[in-house]
């Protein structure tokens, strides 16, 4: 009995999306507020890459050093400076306008643009509100200087306190646990046949570990990641703000253009963006993922139609490059394949943007007026399921997959022959995984192919497959009892 490709990289996909996004309504409670978006084919990235994340830039012994991590810090910045769109999948077009610092719609320029000309409430604070107010916020982020290694001069950045990083570090473990509860319960859902008794198994005699691995994040989330305290700042600042926002606007306004860097080789600023775990290639928080061609009957009762889900898509079709055009591969996603298996790991990343403040976004004491030098067609967002709008949400998660491994002979015959038919510098795609092929990095290309032997197709290293999104809620919303006479 053969499987079509698409149902098996819908399974593929599924197993991914129940993992991050699924759970059940006792343990980990999915969010109606995000929603996926897939990377079709998935973005390669080297543990170099991301060296910054981990060792920062200006800790590096010399310029050369400083200047490569300040180049990385822009690759990144680049990919993730984006908006979201519901329900499409970021294929090998669209990635390349991510990489473009006059993309059509960054998120760090829209951003600036909505705080630039929003209009506030003017109810001035005290002096004992806006000492409490200033006291709470450097708490969550703090300003230094430091010395730029090539020119010698003082440059301030802002970046998370040590109570925020604490917060994302135990919420990184949280995640992690969350991610190993809902793989857990992924595997059993769609284990079939033989060689799914394990993963039943697994789940019915250790169901309540698990459990306790994600109860026990979540606690050292409360009591050693300051957990209920940020939130409370964050409540405080939301709640007292709401009347009187100038000075508030006036200091997010600031912080974004410290949170500006930019590169001698680029010369364009951007706006810092890491993520945690920093060290994420030696991070404990990978979880390793494995299905089968059974899988796919129990991909096909629970895959998710959806905007939230990107329903629609052809997840298993094969894509590559052939006389400088993006074509489909001859292989279509009805192609059979028997005897296939896929085995992976994958971790989720969060995204920390320093200089962006999306509770702003939640805030109730703003508006904007088109004409008002809101130029724009819509505003942000009218706050639907699905939105519409120039601004609905922001990515929050990056996905990663490694050490892809297919075996199917069927499977990787149709590779070989797709690799084939590819241009000089071309790639081959599978749904979201890149298989081999060139990648650009700013104005740098890197190549990767995946090695193929017998029946087995390995692919190295590491890849961006999909972003979690989270929405903003209609944006604006000011208080209805908000005269217009009083936005400044």
């Amino acid at each position: 009995m053969g499987f079509p490709l698409n149902d098996l990289g819908s399974a593929f996909t599924e197993q991914i999306y129940q993992t991050v996004m699924g759970g059940d309504d006792d343990t980990v409670k999915p969010n109606d507020n995000t929603f996926f978006t897939w990377v079709m084919p998935g973005l390669p990235f080297s543990a170099e890459d991301l060296e910054f994340c981990s060792l920062g830039i200006f800790s590096a012994a010399d310029a050369e050093t400083q200047n490569k991590r300040a180049a990385q810090a822009y690759n990144l910045a680049t990919l993730l400076d984006f908006i979201p769109d519901i329900g499409l999948a970021y294929t090998s077009e669209k990635q390349a306008g991510m990489y473009k610092p006059d993309a059509e719609k960054r998120l760090s320029e829209m951003y600036r643009q909505i705080l630039r000309f929003s209009k506030v409430a003017d109810y001035p604070l005290t002096e004992e509100q806006q000492a409490k107010l200033d006291n709470l916020r450097g708490k969550l982020w703090v300003t230094k200087k430091v010395t730029n290694l090539v020119t010698d001069e003082e440059d301030e950045v802002t970046e998370p306190s040590p109570l925020m990083n604490a917060y994302n570090d135990k919420m990184v473990k949280y995640l992690d646990a969350a991610t190993e509860y809902n793989s857990k319960r992924a595997a059993a859902a769609g284990a079939t046949g033989a060689e799914g008794k394990q993963a039943s198994a697994d789940w019915i005699l250790n169901q309540q570990n698990y459990f306790l691995k994600v109860k026990a994040a979540a606690d050292a989330w409360t009591s050693g990641g300051y957990r209920n305290e940020v939130d409370d700042i964050n409540a405080y600042i939301n709640q007292t703000t709401q009347r009187s926002l100038k000075l508030w606007k006036q200091q997010l306004l600031e912080r974004y253009d410290q949170a500006q860097i930019s590169t001698p080789e680029v010369g364009v600023s951007f706006p810092y963006t890491t993520l945690v775990p920093g060290d994420l290639a030696n991070s404990r928080g990978w979880t390793g993922l494995k299905m089968s061609q059974n899988t796919t009957e129990w991909a096909k009762s629970t895959r998710q139609t959806s905007w939230r889900a990107g329903g629609g898509l052809n997840l298993g079709l094969w894509s590559f490059r052939a006389n400088g055009q993006r074509k489909d591969s001859s292989y279509t996603e009805n192609h059979q394949v028997s005897d296939f298996s896929l085995e992976f790991e994958m971790c989720q990343a969060l995204i920390v943007r320093a200089g962006f403040y999306p509770e702003f976004f939640s805030n109730r004491g703003w508006t904007l007026r088109k004409g008002e030098g809101w130029m724009f067609d819509d505003l942000p967002s009218d706050g639907a399921r699905p939105p519409k709008g120039e601004f609905i949400g922001y990515a929050t998660q990056a996905i990663f997959v490694r050490d892809v491994t297919i075996t199917s002979e069927e499977f990787v015959s149709a590779f070989r022959k797709t690799a084939a038919e590819t241009e000089v510098g071309g790639g081959v795609g599978w749904g979201p995984v890149r298989l081999s092929g060139n990648y650009q990095r700013s104005t740098e290309n890197e190549n990767f192919k995946s090695e193929a032997e017998g029946k087995t197709l390995t692919v190295p290293g590491m890849q961006i497959v999909g972003f979690v999104n989270h929405l903003i809620g209609k944006a604006p919303n000011p208080l209805e009892d908000l005269d217009d006479t009083e936005f400044v």
